[in-house]
């Protein structure tokens, strides 16, 4: 059994998915034993085939299937055998001596399931070169507990044969739900105040970002989850940290309720009332953001994730064990 697996998920990084290979190769070639699985996400630009160069297994799910993170990471995960399971997404690459040290943290500290670190995002235009971010770390590392472990994270596979692994059914969100389940066990999720990874992103605060998320279905995952979990301790957990959505899903249920008593009524008194309840909020945001950009932004991302979370609450829910799990696994000579 390796001493780790690693699970790289991907989907059209052809850009990225050298220099992330190279990084994880790099930082565990010292390792007496460990496993690459890359996940391909039926990329078109020919990842999976850059990926297949290197000393790795270079897996490509299969177009007729749901594709998702959790998906890709579901079936990595099955296809390893490492007591240590470091997740890593595409567009990332992973800091020089962060792992050996989030390693340490898990065979030393027995309750403790993940290990995830800081993150340095850097625009997607930077260019791939070997000048890391960071120095090899030195010293122990300080450690904070917090409530999920991100697209970098270092998991201990017992747990997850314990609670049960990603859910490849959900389109996002799925490692706040796994920790969920994890800390219901007693098991603690730690962040080190070291970076793990540089991520190559878009900017944060653009609006076609927001746009791109949903049309990815990206704001589907918290409605999905709170289905799933409906009725069980799970559910209220997850909603207590994650139902972003549901205040404004109130607020507009707030507005229907005072439209319909204003038309019974013929008392627009109701709808006015909402309507500067609603003013004010805008207002207080852009007080607080001090930009109409920014402001327009985040009522923007509030929205979405409203109506994202309302139309992932009513998609069928499926266990992870009905994921059919297709792919072809890629050789070096595949173009």
């Amino acid at each position: 059994m390796p001493d780790l697996s690693v699970v790289l998920i991907t989907r059209n990084q052809v850009w990225n998915v050298s220099r992330l290979i190279e990084s994880v190769l790099r930082e565990t070639a010292s390792l007496a034993s460990r496993e690459v699985v890359l996940v391909d996400s039926a990329s078109q630009d020919g990842t999976a085939a850059t990926a297949a160069r290197y000393p790795i297994r270079a897996l490509r799910l299969r177009g007729d299937q749901q594709l998702s993170a959790a998906a890709g990471r579901y079936v990595g995960f099955r296809q390893t055998t490492g007591d240590l399971v470091l997740f890593l997404d595409g567009d990332m690459e992973l800091c020089p001596g962060w792992l050996g040290q989030a390693m340490n943290i898990l065979r030393q500290q027995p309750d403790i399931a993940a290990v995830t670190g800081a993150v340095i995002d850097r625009p997607l235009d930077t260019p791939p070169d070997r000048t890391f971010a960071v120095e090899q770390a030195a010293g122990d590392i300080r450690v904070k507990d917090v409530p999920h472990g991100g697209g970098a994270a270092l998991y201990r596979r017992a747990v997850l044969d314990e609670v049960g692994p990603f859910n490849p059914h959900f389109y996002s969100d799925e490692e706040p739900e796994l920790c969920v389940r994890i800390r219901r066990q007693g098991y603690r999720i730690v962040e080190t105040d070291y970076p793990a990874v540089c991520h190559y992103t878009e900017p944060h605060e653009a609006l076609s970002t927001l746009f791109a998320r949903w049309k990815r279905r990206l704001y589907l995952g918290p409605g999905q989850i709170l289905r799933y979990h409906l009725g069980s301790g799970v559910f209220w957990d997850y909603l207590r940290e994650r139902g972003f959505g549901c205040l404004p899903a109130l607020a507009l249920a707030a507005g229907v309720v005072c439209l319909l008593l204003s038309l019974l009524t013929q008392a627009w008194v109701w709808l006015g009332l909402w309507v500067l309840a609603l003013l004010t909020v805008i207002a207080l945001t852009l007080y607080r953001k001090h930009s109409v950009h920014r402001a327009l932004y985040t009522l923007m991302r509030r929205a979405l994730m409203m109506a994202g979370m309302l139309r992932g609450f009513f998609l069928k829910p499926l266990a992870p064990d009905a994921y059919p799990a297709r792919f072809d696994e890629i050789n070096s000579q595949e173009t």
